[in-house]
């Protein structure tokens, strides 16, 4: 009997001797992991498998090496092997609920959930996200769905469905306005849900100031939504082009580009943004707008927002929509940001983010 230590930080017991050239193909993965290098971990797991395809962490490390190559139906595949193999490797289910979760499987997101923290009772992670997908489930339950090709749109009942239809009609136009635009399109079908302000607060838990979420799924809340159709339509493009960039990079973004991104294509007009800039007394330099915005008041909100918008504008006239995607890929697939962009963009970044502070004000 062999023990295998893996980067899952997890002992799993294998009833067979492991074979040499498996287990040093896994080690190799778990370092490529490690370093970023998602494809050359792919290709170890795969050697691996091939040597022992009956060892649960090897199909682990194949999941996560396709999750963070964005290949996510061939992660969901690996890691349901390896549940398969041991069901009681947690990081698989972890992995795994996220991944059905962002597909718009919630039932199965929760029942991953579930049945790990049978086997882990106590883990806090689990269990805090079960306790709100349960929650989010049960909500959804009663709500009613349309379809179209790209899109389903989950709303709470009849009255809503003339919303429901006007929400589905500018998510298609957006979508084709964004993907041409981008030369890309998502290939899954987007899932998109109309709530209440409460229940967007209560399910979402964003600040005050946020007008929709992107979480794997579209949340937007639709209080006067009919009254003022722009906005609405503003706001679900504004989400439907954090669906497009997560389709390109899972991981990596900087936020004012993810962000910055969004308020180009939800609009053709970049002067509210302008003014914005304008206006203020100092710009935070683009390299402290890397992380999450939301701790941000609103009106350091209003701000930050308006800079990704024009620094996303202006790298776009820069570079191109091309470079810009090939950027995110880069991105995706473990390349540092400023190497990517160096690489994509043909400017440090440095100099970029000083030739777009000079030229903004």
């Amino acid at each position: 009997m062999a023990i295998l230590l893996t980067g899952s930080a997890r002992a799993q017991v294998v009833t067979h001797p492991l074979d040499p050239e498996g287990l040093a193909a896994s080690r190799a993965g778990w370092s490529a992991i490690q370093a970023g290098h998602a494809q050359e971990a792919a290709q170890h797991f795969q050697a691996a498998i091939t040597h022992d395809p009956d060892v649960s962490t090897y199909h682990l490390g194949a999941g996560v090496a396709a999750f963070q190559l964005g290949q996510r139906a061939a992660a969901r595949g690996f890691l349901e092997a390896a549940l398969r193999l041991d069901p009681g490797l947690t990081p698989a289910s972890v992995l795994l609920g996220q991944i059905l979760y962002r597909q718009g499987d919630l039932e199965g997101a929760v029942q991953v959930y579930a049945d790990a923290l049978t086997r882990a009772p106590g883990d806090k992670m689990l269990t805090e996200h079960l306790d709100a997908w349960r929650k989010e489930a049960a909500l959804h339950e009663d709500f009613q769905r349309s379809m179209s090709t790209n899109f389903t749109i989950l709303f709470e009942g009849p009255a809503e469905q003339p919303l429901a239809q006007k929400a589905l009609e500018a998510l298609e136009a957006a979508y084709w306005r964004i993907g041409g635009a981008l030369g890309t399109y998502p290939s899954d079908v987007i899932t998109v849900v109309l709530y209440t302000e409460q229940q967007f607060q209560d399910v979402t838990r964003s600040p005050g100031w946020a007008a929709g979420l992107y979480d794997g799924r579209i949340k937007v809340p639709v209080q006067g939504a009919l009254d003022h159709p722009a906005e609405f339509e503003r706001v679900l493009a504004h989400e439907l082009t954090h669906a497009f960039v997560y389709s390109l990079a899972t991981r990596g973004v900087p936020q004012w580009l993810n962000e910055g991104l969004a308020g180009v294509f939800e609009r053709t007009d970049l002067t509210w943004a302008r003014d914005i800039v304008k206006d203020a007394r100092t710009l935070v330099p683009l390299d402290r707008l890397h992380g999450d915005f939301s701790g941000f008041s609103p009106d350091e909100a209003r701000l930050v927002y308006a800079e990704g918008a024009l620094a996303a504008r202006y790298l776009l006239d820069q570079a191109g929509p091309a470079p810009v995607v090939s950027l995110l890929m880069d991105l995706n697939n473990g390349v540092g940001f400023e190497t990517a962009f160096n690489q994509r963009i043909l400017i440090p970044y440095r100099d970029f983010a000083a030739n777009w502070a000079a030229q903004a004000r």
